[in-house]
């Protein structure tokens, strides 16, 4: 399920908000939002918690607010003021600015982020006054447009995979045109299948029946991870199991399939019944679904 977070608010406050509503359930988040950020905030409950690493494969859709002329020492509005320069640039800058950052990119994550290196987390470093090198790290940019541009300011709509920091993006949008940029409102609108028009509103969730909306918005896992795709195996379904290396019936989607990918593996019928990681090696299972509960035969007397 999804919740639609307002500002102010960590992605761990609405987890806990969401396991308080619940009695206490296990409740988890499937990729975090900066407090300030808004939108979609998929939520896992129960054994749903064990597919959370997948749903991170979605891409993500946003829509932001940038600033021309002013950088801060966390690219975003939160951040302490480090340049202030005039902005001399064109809408028309911006947008062939932006154009270079579409497609399979390297991205320097920012100091203020959650990113180890050396087992630190960056931010806390950050915190400190202490800047490292970071290796620049594949993302993709499958869209990104801008407009309206109102200079200084400028919107824009992205769509891309995970891992990508939006923020980073726009501030190096500023570093292009010579007057530095900071990311000034940022709202998630997609992840995976999961959008704002079924998320859950904040309204509903401090409701009376918050409990009931909670669940009349929850998903099966097999259904939340249909964004992957499939791929069909030799072995029977009984034979599944986390680690083994299996073998794939061969197919075009297969084949199509890039090396390290996530992939479902699909059953008859269309059910999803283990997750796998394709690698140069094969195909090996990362995840086993619960078998379904079937209802007992009734007997005749």
């Amino acid at each position: 399920m999804a919740i639609d977070k307002p500002p102010g608010l960590t992605s761990h406050d609405v987890v806990e908000r969401a396991r308080r509503i619940l009695g206490g359930a296990k409740v988890g988040h499937a990729g975090t939002l900066d407090p300030q950020a808004t939108g979609v905030l998929v939520l896992c409950v129960g054994g749903a918690t064990k597919i959370s690493a997948f749903l991170l494969e979605a891409a993500k859709e946003y829509e932001g607010l940038g600033l021309l002329g002013i950088a801060t020492d966390s690219q975003d509005a939160e951040g302490e003021v480090i340049e202030k320069k005039e902005v001399l640039c064109t809408p028309e800058d911006v947008v062939q600015s932006a154009a270079k950052y579409v497609g399979a990119i390297q991205q320097v994550p920012p100091m203020f982020s959650a990113v180890k290196i050396g087992g630190q987390k960056l931010y806390r470093l950050a915190r400190r006054g202490v800047s490292i090198d970071r290796p620049a790290r594949p993302v993709t940019v499958y869209a990104l447009e801008i407009g309206p541009v109102e200079l200084p300011e400028f919107r824009f709509r992205i769509r891309c995979s995970k891992g990508t920091y939006v923020r980073s993006i726009v501030h190096d949008i500023g570093q292009d045109l010579g007057c530095g940029a900071h990311l000034r409102q940022l709202r998630r609108t997609r992840q995976g299948p999961f959008d704002l028009a079924g998320a859950m509103t904040w309204a509903e969730m401090e409701g009376a029946n918050a409990a009931e909306s909670i669940r009349a918005k929850m998903i099966a896992p097999s259904k939340a991870l249909e964004f992957l795709p499939s791929s069909r195996v030799v072995l029977p379904v009984r034979g599944l199991r986390s680690g083994a290396l299996v073998e794939e019936v061969e197919s075009p989607a297969a084949r199509a399939t890039e090396t390290e990918a996530t992939v479902r593996i699909v059953v008859e019928g269309g059910r999803t019944a283990a997750m796998a990681r394709r690698s140069a090696e094969g195909l090996r299972v990362v995840y086993v679904f619960p078998s379904p509960v079937r209802a007992p035969k009734r007997r005749i007397s």
